[in-house]
C-alpha cells in the first residue's frame, strides 16, 4: 500500500554518501531548508543519515516500555527535580485549550543540567530507553547540521547558532496515542494532543500511524505521514523569535487516533537559561523586534510546572 503526501509540504533531500558535501552541495542544502523555513516551517528531510533499523529499535523499546503495568512506568514519573526528564501518565499535561488533558502517554530522555540532586538519578530515568538514546544521538547529528545550513541560508557564518549550543538541553519525546484515551479521562474533544507550538529551534519527528496534522501558512490543517526513508521537521518558537520572523514556527496537534500510535519526536534546543531573543541581523530600523525575550531556563520552567501541576 502507498501513502499518499501532501503536495504542500516541501521535500529537503540532502546530499547521498558519508563523506563531506562540496561547497555547492552544502549551498543547495542551505538554500533548501531555508526556504522551507521561511514559507512553510515544516519540511520532510531525506538523506538524513539516521539508520533505518535504529528507528525500529526504538519504537519496539517504546512499544515495550508502554506495555509496562502502570506502577512499574510509574517509578519514572518525571518532576522539575528530574528536570522533566521522565514518564509523563495519561492526562498527566493540561491541554493548553481545553479544560481537560492531553490524551497520551509521554517520556523525555537527554541533556540536563549536571547537579548533585540529579547526577544520581539521570541513569534511572534513561535505563528503560537504551536504543532510544542511541536515536538521540544520532538526531542530535541532524540537528547540528540542520543549525549550520540555517545559519548559511540567513547569510550568516556557519557557526554563527554555536555560542547558544555550549550546554544544549535537547530532549527526545517517545510519545504513546492509545485509541479511546481521551474518554478514559474525561476529555469531550476529539483531539488527543491540542495545538501548539514547541520551545525549541525545531523538532525532527517519525510516528508509526497517523494523527499528526500541522497549520499550513494558508490556515488549513495537513495531515503528516512519514514516508519510510523521511523524517519530519517543523519549527519551533526559538527559530521564529531568533530570526525575527524570518522563519515560520509551525502549529501542530494530534488528532483522535483510530489505531494506537507512537511518536518519536527530538526537539533541538539551546543552553539552559539561553535568553531568545530577536537577533540583532533581523533587527534594524526599518524591522523592529517582533517578538519579547523568553528565558529557555526558568520562565520555561515555570510553564511547564504550570502544565504539570495537578
Amino acid at each position: 500500500m502507498t501513502t499518499q503526501l501532501p503536495a504542500s509540504i516541501p521535500f529537503v533531500t540532502w546530499p547521498s554518501g558519508d563523506g563531506p558535501w562540496a561547497a555547492d552541495e552544502t549551498r543547495r542544502a542551505a538554500t533548501a531548508v531555508g526556504d522551507a523555513c521561511r514559507h512553510s516551517g515544516y519540511f520532510f528531510l531525506r538523506n538524513h543519515g539516521v539508520p533505518a533499523e535504529l528507528i525500529a529499535a526504538a519504537f519496539d523499546e517504546t512499544s515495550r516500555f508502554y506495555s509496562r503495568p502502570p506502577d512499574q512506568k510509574a517509578k519514572f514519573t518525571c518532576s522539575a527535580q528530574s528536570q522533566f526528564l521522565g514518564y509523563r501518565g495519561l492526562g498527566a499535561e493540561k491541554s493548553r485549550m481545553h479544560s481537560g488533558a492531553e490524551a497520551c502517554e509521554q517520556y523525555r530522555i537527554g541533556n540536563y543540567v549536571a547537579t548533585p540532586a540529579l547526577s544520581g538519578l539521570a541513569g534511572l530515568y534513561h535505563e528503560p530507553f537504551r536504543q532510544g538514546m542511541l536515536l538521540f544521538e544520532e538526531m542530535v547529528k541532524v540537528g547540528g547540521r540542520l543549525m549550520s545550513l540555517c545559519a548559511l541560508d540567513l547569510g550568516l557564518d556557519n557557526r554563527f547558532f554555536d555560542r547558544f549550543m555550549q550546554a544544549p538541553m535537547h530532549r527526545l519525546g517517545l510519545n504513546y496515542y492509545k485509541v479511546g484515551a481521551g474518554r478514559a479521562i474525561g476529555n469531550s474533544v476529539n483531539i488527543a494532543m491540542t495545538a501548539h507550538v514547541d520551545h525549541a529551534v525545531f523538532t525532527i519527528l517519525t510516528h508509526d500511524g497517523p494523527g499528526l496534522e500541522v497549520l499550513s501558512a494558508e490556515d488549513e490543517w495537513l495531515d503528516v505521514p512519514i514516508p519510510p526513508d523521511a523524517l519530519f521537521v517543523f519549527l519551533g518558537d526559538y527559530a521564529q523569535r531568533w530570526t525575527n520572523g524570518a522563519y515560520r514556527a509551525a502549529t501542530h496537534r494530534v488528532r483522535e487516533v483510530s489505531s494506537d500510535r507512537m511518536s518519536l519526536q527530538y526537539k533541538h534546543k539551546p543552553s539552559y537559561a539561553t535568553v531568545v531573543t530577536p537577533l540583532s541581523p533581523f533587527v534594524d530600523e526599518g524591522h523592529p523586534a517582533r517578538y519579547e525575550s523568553f528565558d529557555t531556563g526558568r520562565q520555561y520552567e515555570v510553564l511547564l510546572q504550570a502544565l504539570l501541576a495537578k
